[in-house]
């Protein structure tokens, strides 16, 4: 039998060897053990490759401190927002503020007139005097009735002295007529009489002497309700401020919250120093100290990043939402941030100790349970877990997992207990493959 070599094979006689040498190796295992024997050598080698475990790619269990930024909404407030309403109704007589305007404490701002007001404070007043005036009489008659009195009582005493010296001398016969003591004694009588009224006299003046005087002091306290009423007319700017909105004008008429549907006069804002209200979700207000440094943007200045600084925690949670308010203050001497503005708040979150991290395409969740595929001793382990926080492209893991075990960087329920594996370890900076691989184990 005749074979015809190529042209390319003769121009390399090295290739044309080596096929000639596999040749007569063929010829001489076909004619010594036939061709059975071929294929069960083909067989075997196929056999041994089918059952050598697979490469799997691994990672080892890191220990890491959790430190990442969450963007957080926020909503900018200002640090003081009061709405302007009068203590009492009345007519604005003049304005001295207008949208825009920037005031000091203590400034003017509004001059009010009400003139139903200034009739019932004359009408308090009247009342007033009025009631003192009662009280002064009733205490002339106090001491009128308490002059008749004392009176009385010295005219009793110089009678009875009279009636017993009379009464005394009409003992001896002849001196004094029975007669004369008799209206000595009535006399006496009479005069005690008189003391028991004047002294009734006297109870009922001094009661109605303390009935007066509570007039007064009811007439008092009605007056000084109306005796500030001028400081009522006029609006002063309660703190340092910008006047961001006026609904009133000359001539309205204004009255107190509350009462009515009267709209504010004016509203007046402090943007100087501003609020940033940002919620913060349940498992991270452990980390929240107050005076730390937040950074956060508004879509004002895009590229951006102003600074805040942690000043009220609020120390409760939504129920809703399960986060927890958190203020920020940031000074704004410039007026440039405005309450209102859209906010995205960069919010720290940190762990104070270490925890445990793998890729988070290492973690298989199912319906029945989180774990992750250990590899040990080239064998698979499922170890259950649970999930913590992301970082990144890892994630927390919390249960029987130490730091340095070698776990699969893909795992997946095809990768079942027991069954041998060959790990092929991949460094930190290779776990971002977003590929899964599909496993083809060999079936027990």
């Amino acid at each position: 039998m005749k074979f015809a070599v190529p042209e390319k094979v003769k121009e390399k006689p090295f290739v044309s060897g080596a096929i000639a040498l596999a040749a007569l190796v063929l010829i001489f295992v076909i004619l010594k053990f036939g061709v059975p024997a071929i294929d069960r050598m083909f067989f075997h080698k196929m056999e041994a490759e089918v059952n050598l475990p697979p490469d799997v790619p691994a990672v080892t269990v890191i220990s890491k401190t959790l430190e990442r930024v969450d963007q957080l909404p926020g909503e900018i407030q200002a640090y003081q927002d009061v709405a302007i309403f009068p203590k009492v109704p009345g007519f604005i007589k003049w304005i001295g503020v207008d949208r825009g305007s920037i005031v000091k404490k203590g400034d003017l701002m509004v001059v009010m007139y009400a003139p139903e007001y200034l009739a019932r404070r004359n009408e308090s007043l009247s009342g007033l005097a009025q009631a003192k005036a009662q009280l002064q009489e009733g205490i002339s008659q106090l001491q009128s009735a308490r002059a008749e009195w004392r009176q009385s009582k010295a005219q009793l005493l110089s009678d009875d002295s009279t009636y017993q010296r009379v009464k005394a001398a009409s003992l001896v016969p002849g001196v004094v007529a029975n007669n004369d003591v008799i209206v000595l004694g009535q006399t006496v009588d009479v005069d005690r009489e008189n003391v028991q009224t004047w002294e009734s006299k006297v109870l009922a003046a001094q009661a109605q002497v303390d009935a007066l005087k509570e007039n007064v002091k009811v007439a008092q306290h009605n007056f000084e309700n109306y005796k500030d009423f001028a400081d009522y007319l006029n609006i002063y700017a309660p703190f340092d401020g910008y006047i961001t909105k006026r609904d009133m004008h000359v001539g309205s008429f204004v009255g107190p919250l509350g009462n009515g549907a009267y709209p504010e006069i004016v509203r007046i804002q402090q943007l100087d120093l501003l609020r940033i209200v940002t919620p913060v979700p349940e498992i991270n207000t452990a980390g929240v100290l107050p005076g730390a440094k937040v950074e956060f943007s508004v879509s004002t200045f895009p590229g951006r990043r102003l600074v805040g600084t942690v000043a009220r925690l609020g120390n409760y949670l939504e129920q809703k939402t399960r986060t927890m308010p958190v203020e920020l203050n940031y000074f704004n001497p410039d007026y440039k941030v405005l309450p209102g503005m859209f906010c995205e708040v960069y919010w720290p979150t940190r762990r104070p100790h270490p925890t445990l991290f793998v890729p988070i395409t290492s973690v298989v969740s199912t319906t029945l349970n989180t774990f992750v595929c250990r590899i040990k001793g080239n064998d698979v382990e499922w170890v259950n877990v649970k999930k913590g926080e992301l970082m990144g492209d890892f994630v927390e893991i919390f249960g029987d997992v130490y730091e340095g075990e070698v776990v699969a960087q893909f795992g997946s329920d095809e990768l079942r207990p027991g069954e041998p594996v060959k790990p092929v370890l991949i460094s930190q900076k290779d776990v971002r493959t977003p590929k899964r691989p599909t496993y083809h184990l060999h079936a027990q």
